[in-house]
């Protein structure tokens, strides 16, 4: 395979390199035998395709030497997993010891981890001298201070040690609060929450009681704090937005979807929480940190700030349709989708008292009703008219149980638009019931006619199952309860006499038993 030359400075993201190959090559279950086992076979490989590989010949055995200038990025690969199988190595020996009597093992754990302090020390310089991006060295500074850490842990050097964890826990906090992307943000936390419980053991150590943050500030060097200045500088600043909504606090962290807020496109912010949501959820899916579950909880109310308000603009605008609309049929249509983006609302969280479906349903009803007497429905008019007093009750009773509408919300009724919207609820029942007159109190013979041929009393359909009714009355469909019918039963006296009766056939039996002779031999032995 051809060596691959780039022409602008070349980028590595050693954290992500590291994660991906520890999770995928057995450090997911701590197969520290599996994951050393990787780390040489891809080395030989980086070797065989850098063209640095030589016959092993026994008078010289010696590596052949990085040219002075490289431009591909699998020269540092090389030295990352270089570093990465002495580290495993000493992890695989340390696990071993702990149940061996051994005490030469920690002279070979600490041999390794001298090995990987080395080699992320040569990445470390080999980054500085090369074209390489300023993230990319600040990277693995980072890495190699944290394997110089290590080291000096297993060599029991507790103040070197927590300066070296210091100074490589603040390179990843800078980079988690510069980073937008999701799963970038993750892995420094990762990190972070890996690195934290050392630098106290080393405070414990020393004999210090103060906090992680404290020794942060304390231990701030100059040289870094250029390093990080000048990555802010080369990289564009992150815009962010710190926002307070429904007592929930939660910082925006997305350009985009900071631009978009502010210009009120709600269907552009939709989009983008959206594709926030799915990158958390495949990130959280990968890895987990302490800050993990904040960030997810951020993002949710997030995208309950930008539902809410897409839903609540199209609510405003509907109702501003309605004052111009000339047909109730319209207005009916409006009011459907209303009520569609109320329920949508309505299952958003934190804001489920802060909205009833009553007021809507009650201004939904009237215009239904309108629709009906322009068709010269009256009584469903009547009908709906009834059912939007029942929402108007239900909406007073759900207006007494809110004490306040929230400060943000953006749909809130009164006591007085409940009011007006009650006068016009019996101002339309008036109205119908005036119209069901006129239109039925014209001809008073026939009206008369139809009702003597009503029939108050008709038999349930049940009844009636061979006829083919004119009308049908879903009401009346069986007799309930039931009708009392008679039912054929035997006489009482039957069985209160029985006892007193003299049957033919017992008659039969005594006269029998008289007609009957004696038996025996010359009557002599017979029975009377």
């Amino acid at each position: 395979m051809d060596i691959q030359h780039s022409t602008g400075p070349m980028s590595m993201d050693v954290l992500g390199l590291i994660n991906s190959s520890r999770m995928t090559y057995g450090l997911r279950h701590e197969d520290y035998q599996r994951y050393r086992e990787y780390c040489t076979n891809r080395i030989h490989r980086l070797r065989q395709i850098l063209k640095l590989t030589q016959a092993n010949n026994k008078k010289v055995n010696v590596q052949k030497s990085l040219p002075q200038e490289i431009n591909d990025v699998r020269y540092l690969h090389l030295y990352v997993y270089e570093s990465e199988r002495a580290w495993s190595f000493a992890m695989e020996l340390k696990q071993e010891s702990a149940n061996s009597m051994d005490t030469r093992q920690r002279h070979h754990v600490v041999k390794r981890l001298k090995k990987a302090s080395q080699y992320a020390q040569q990445l470390y310089t080999l980054c500085e001298n090369q074209t390489v991006e300023i993230r990319t060295v600040l990277d693995a500074k980072a890495y190699a201070t944290l394997m110089k850490g290590y080291l000096l842990l297993e060599q029991q050097n507790w103040q070197e040690a927590l300066y070296k964890l210091v100074e490589s826990r603040t390179i990843y906090e800078k980079f988690a609060q510069m980073n937008s992307n999701a799963e970038q943000e993750a892995l420094c936390y990762s990190a972070i929450d890996k690195i934290d419980p050392n630098i106290r053991f080393c405070l414990y150590k020393i004999g210090k009681n103060n906090s992680i943050e404290q020794i942060a500030e304390e231990y701030q060097s100059k040289e870094l704090e250029a390093q990080i200045s000048a990555m802010g500088q080369n990289k564009k600043e992150t815009v962010q937005k710190s926002m307070n909504w429904r007592d929930k606090q939660f910082t925006i962290k997305s350009e985009p979807l900071v631009n978009a807020i502010d210009k009120k496109d709600w269907v552009e912010a939709e989009k983008l929480i959206k594709k926030a949501l799915k990158e958390d959820k495949e990130a959280t899916a990968k890895i987990t940190s302490s800050k993990s579950a904040k960030a997810t909880e951020d993002l949710n109310n997030i995208f309950t700030f930008v539902e809410y308000s897409l839903f609540a603009t199209n609510i405003q605008r509907n109702l501003e349709l309605v004052k111009n609309v000339e047909k109730p049929q319209q207005a009916v249509k409006l009011y459907d989708d209303i009520l569609k983006n109320t329920e949508h609302i309505w299952g958003l969280p934190n804001v489920r008292d802060d909205i009833s479906f009553d007021n809507e349903l009650t201004c939904r009803c009237v215009q239904v009703a309108l629709s009906y007497i322009n068709l010269k429905k009256t009584l469903e008019s009547l009908a709906i008219y009834d059912r939007a007093q029942i929402y108007i009750v239900q909406a007073k009773q759900a207006l007494a149980q809110t004490k306040s509408f929230s400060q943000d919300s953006l749909l809130k009724i009164n006591e007085d638009d409940l009011s007006t919207l009650e006068n016009t609820v019996r101002t339309g029942i008036w109205k119908s019931r005036a119209a069901w007159f006129l239109e039925n109190g014209q001809d008073e013979e026939k009206m008369t006619e139809d009702m003597s041929q009503l029939n108050l009393n008709a038999d349930a359909l049940i009844t009636n199952l061979d006829a083919y009714p004119n009308a049908i009355n879903s009401n009346h469909l069986v007799d309930f309860p039931p009708k009392f019918e008679p039912v054929a039963c035997k006489p009482f006296y039957f069985d209160l006499a029985a006892n007193f009766v003299k049957y033919p056939e017992q008659s039969l039996s005594d006269r029998s038993e008289k007609n009957t002779g004696s038996s025996g031999f010359w009557n002599i032995f017979g029975r009377k």
